[in-house]
């Protein structure tokens, strides 16, 4: 039970809104990385606006989307469920995303004397030259960007300390007692995702190797349910790691029941199964510093809730070497948590608007998903045709990075739409792709799929660099009929 003991560990922080909206058709939620002001935002029930101070408007069950712009054709920020306190934890399903989220809004600061507020500045949200730069960058590797957004970025390590000390004033405004989500005698599905190893290493999934009964891969999952008497495991891959691939010994081969431990101390679904979770037992972002029975452990931690999707986020970066940690500590990983089948049954059939952001111009095009194959409409107007006539092109080849092609039923996993994937074509030195999908709305089809190609190399002194050359968003306009 240590690694489950592991995987909660969190310090729980307050993080429910203290403030109602005036009207009540609408809520206030808070953008908060300190409150920002200067971002876009639109809804699926037709509000938009800028924030001010971090707060925004929106509907019961909205889908809000905000945006570095003085409108919608500005860079897509995120997409997500809208709810009360939006963070840049919440905001992506990847760590290092998150803190670079953090690092691109701070960077955009007018006001940096100042960090107890963030003000987007104006005049460099309305550059054109400055938005066709943002809207090619992979905000996974900021780094690699800095000198063509002619930005002077602020540090890792600062956004980091924000990340952490931005808790404080969620802490201070923002309480509440209600019960998010009751995790007892449910069937919880626990699927860990590993980004880098230890040393740096990039995980990728080789899709060559599918069909072989040992290939492992960098995806483990963990299922259980917590009773009133029990902890039951039930089989899987575990999530027990040997590098980026599974360990298949440690695989977890039958149901497992012990009695119920003693959860006080312990943080996350575990500690409020009896009670009921409220958003700050689910939330957080804390630096770990410690002696883990000998294995120091220096690294950042975040935990988020979605209750619109019940998705739990959790999410761990080695912050590199220190005094107390002597290797390379550059290890990156991704738990989801869910109720069983939520993630699994993400049905990917159906219309979807593809955006390509390229260095001169952004291309839309309208593709159509059934039957395991992809169809191009000639041309995009306004909006995409919902006619099937309309889709003629097949141009399945491109797109054989869709490795939940080779699912029996046309639906996605979560874990599938988050991971890094080499797959094959006519080159056969295959080629790259990083996918990322945060869930919105109750079926988990409402977010943006991004497709990022990409290139990895490795250095000489063992490190690695990962280029990324294009950058896609997917958005689904219509369900399969």
């Amino acid at each position: 039970m240590k690694r489950l003991t592991l995987l909660f560990t969190l310090i729980s922080l307050t993080t429910a809104p203290a403030f109602a909206s005036e009207d009540t058709a609408h809520k206030t939620g808070y953008f908060i990385d300190s409150p920002v002001t200067g971002l876009y935002y639109e809804t699926s029930s037709q509000v938009s606006g800028v924030t001010n101070k971090g707060a925004f408007q929106y509907a019961p069950g909205d889908i809000v989307s905000f945006f570095i712009g003085n409108d919608s054709s500005g860079y897509l920020l995120t997409t997500l469920s809208a709810q009360e306190v939006i963070t840049p934890t919440l905001s992506t399903t990847k760590p290092s995303k998150s803190i670079n989220m953090t690092r691109l809004l701070l960077s955009l600061d007018e006001t940096p004397e100042n960090r107890e507020e963030i003000r987007l500045a104006s005049k460099v949200l309305s550059d054109s030259e400055f938005q066709t730069k943002l809207k090619q960058l992979d905000l996974n590797y900021l780094d690699d960007s800095e000198n063509g957004l002619n930005l002077d970025l602020v540090s890792a390590k600062e956004a980091v300390e924000h990340l952490r000390d931005s808790q404080a004033y969620i802490k201070e405004h923002f309480t509440s007692e209600e019960v998010v989500f009751s995790p007892k005698n449910i069937k919880m599905s626990n699927v860990l995702i590993m980004k880098k190893d230890s040393i740096g290493k990039i995980c990728v999934l080789d899709t060559k190797y599918l069909n072989n009964p040992r290939y492992t891969g960098p995806i483990g999952e963990l299922d259980y349910k917590i009773t009133d008497t029990e902890l039951i495991q039930y089989p899987g891959t575990g999530d027990h790691f040997n590098g980026c691939h599974v360990e298949p010994s440690k695989a977890i081969k039958e149901v497992l029941r012990e009695p119920r431990p003693d959860f006080a101390g312990w943080s996350g679904l575990f500690a409020c199964a009896d009670s009921g979770c409220t958003r700050s037992d689910l939330s957080g972002f804390a630096v770990e510093d410690y002696d883990d029975e000998g294995d120091w452990k220096y690294r950042t931690i975040a935990l988020d809730f979605d209750p619109s999707t019940q998705l739990l986020m959790e999410k761990i970066q080695g912050l590199g070497r220190s005094e107390k940690v002597h290797h390379d500590n550059k290890r990156e990983m991704i738990w989801f948590t869910y109720p069983e089948g939520k993630g699994d049954n993400i049905a990917y059939e159906g219309i979807w608007l593809l955006t390509q952001y390229q260095q001169d111009q952004i291309v839309q095009q309208c593709l159509n998903i059934r039957d395991r194959k992809v169809y191009l409409a000639p041309e995009f107007t306004d909006q995409c045709p919902s006619e099937l006539q309309h889709y003629s092109a097949d141009i399945t080849a491109a797109y054989g990075d869709m490795w939940w092609f080779n699912n029996e039923t046309p639906h996605a996993s979560l874990a599938q739409m988050n991971t890094l994937v080499r797959w094959y074509d006519t080159t056969p030195q295959g080629h790259f792709t990083s996918w990322e999908y945060l869930p919105a709305g109750k079926q988990w089809d409402e977010g943006i799929l991004y497709r990022f190609r990409q290139t990895i190399s490795r250095n000489a002194e063992g490190s690695y660099d990962i280029h990324t050359f294009s950058v896609s968003e997917l958005k689904k306009v219509q369900g399969e009929s």
